[in-house]
């Protein structure tokens, strides 16, 4: 195509780090030192391949210039397949290392001349437009504009999709259809079908320790985590016959339509199915509700092993029908073949292991009627957290950042599974409870 053979139009990629201050966080000065430059020495060597020269740098950050915008896409595929090489020999961190790629055309005269020592404050429009496509980008993915994506022919252009991010999606850009698992996930998604894998966005932060709420953050201030920039991930409402997950209760959506009604007004929520792409895109820029466990949701399956204090009985890639809470007093399970009713329910609030400065709410149960208990609670909770709580447990100073929860019903002649899909759960009963610092309070009546 002409505009790939012009001479005077080349390809300018910006490339970062994700959450690099972050990343450093997570091992000694002299691996953090030895991961990072061979991972600056991986880009240069890729990048080189194509014709790439550097043109700028900024801690991590990099700015590329190729001959040509085709030239800089093909590079740019180099390096993600490069990097699940990269994060299995040379990552020598505990978290696995993703970047985000934004790419874009410029003439090649606008920045042939700029001195060097002025390129960190030189303004372009095209340099200002690339910028914001790194910025924008999906985690471990690669951002083409408009113009760069009428040239790269159909076979490229089939890997890429229509940006679904609102500030991409104003650039008409595309974002990289694929997204390629890292050594450090593939654990959390084993069981899971290829494309189920594909749909969930990367885990930068695969650690309990990682994502442990602060001080600030418990199911008594619920409130403000929901008033900001909320995603809601519902399960997948049809089953599938190969794999371990199967269709969601329509009942899962009832509760959050209820917890969000009582929310003060928040006009930044959007929702979505854990296998649609545009849920993915978003999930990594804001706060998360998460609904269902990881027999009805890909996200909860992926990240079930994450939450420490409470979590569903897993292993061999798949989820079972039990629910494990350790804190220091050690483990207690609920469900089936326990003590407690299998209709349980739990609620775990943390940091986000796509993003540690947002949070992630989970609010789930091992049957429909469990997940309506819980989602009750979380409900009364937004309400007035403290009169829940004191009533509830009889003590006010308690800060849960989980809580295990079981479905009541009111004394009668009715039994609870007289009210499968007859009626709604309105009712609960505390079980357990714990803080961050593992401290459980454990209740009797079931």
């Amino acid at each position: 195509m002409k505009g790939n053979k012009n001479p005077l139009i080349n390809g300018i990629v910006d490339i970062d780090v994700y959450k690099s201050t972050m990343l450093k966080e997570s091992g000694s000065q002299k691996d953090i030192k030895g991961t990072f430059k061979a991972y600056h020495l991986l880009v240069e060597e890729t990048f080189k391949m194509f014709g790439g020269k550097s043109w700028h740098q900024m801690g991590d950050g990099r700015i590329f210039s190729f001959p040509t915008p085709n030239d800089a896409v093909d590079a740019c595929l180099r390096l993600t397949d490069n990097l699940v090489k990269f994060n299995v020999g040379k990552n020598k961190l505990c978290l696995p290392l993703f970047v985000r790629i934004g790419v874009h055309e410029i003439e090649a005269k606008d920045i042939a001349d700029v001195p060097e020592d002025e390129r960190g404050k030189f303004a372009h429009p095209a340099l200002d437009i690339t910028g914001k496509l790194q910025k924008n980008c999906p985690i471990g993915k690669i951002t083409v504009s408009k113009e760069v994506y009428g040239k790269i022919g159909k076979i490229k252009q089939d890997i890429f999709r229509p940006a679904l991010v609102t500030e991409l999606r104003k650039r008409k850009a595309f974002v990289m259809r694929r997204r390629l698992i890292m050594p450090q996930e593939e654990v959390l998604l084993y069981g899971l079908s290829d494309r189920q894998k594909l749909s969930i966005p990367p885990i930068p932060f695969p650690l309990w320790d990682k994502i442990a709420p602060d001080e600030n953050i418990n199911l008594s201030t619920l409130d403000k985590i929901l008033e900001q920039p909320l995603l809601v991930v519902l399960g997948e409402t049809a089953s599938h016959l190969q794999g371990p997950i199967s269709s969601a209760a329509t009942s899962d959506a009832i509760g959050i339509i209820e917890i969000m009604a009582a929310l003060k007004s928040n006009i930044k929520v959007t929702a979505g199915v854990d296998q649609w792409e545009d849920t993915a895109d978003l999930a990594s820029n804001r706060n998360i509700i998460l609904i269902g466990s990881g027999i009805v949701n890909i996200y909860a399956f992926a990240f079930n092993d994450i939450i420490h204090p409470t979590h569903f009985v897993k292993t061999g890639g798949r989820v079972f029908n039990q629910i494990v809470a350790t804190s220091n007093k050690g483990r207690v399970y609920f469900g089936p073949h326990t003590l407690s009713s299998k209709d349980c329910g739990l609620i775990t609030v943390s940091k986000s292991p796509l993003n540690l400065e947002k949070n992630l709410l989970w609010i789930t149960g091992i049957t429909g009627m469990g997940t309506q208990a819980a989602a009750r609670f979380v409900w009364e909770l937004i309400h007035d957290p403290k009169a829940t709580l004191r009533q509830a447990t009889g003590a006010s100073l308690i800060r849960p950042i989980a809580c295990i929860v079981g479905a009541s019903i009111s004394e009668g002649p009715w039994e609870i599974s007289d009210y499968y899909r007859h009626w709604r759960i309105s009712d609960y009963n505390i079980l357990w409870m714990v803080d961050r610092n593992g401290k459980s309070f454990e209740f009797q009546k079931q």
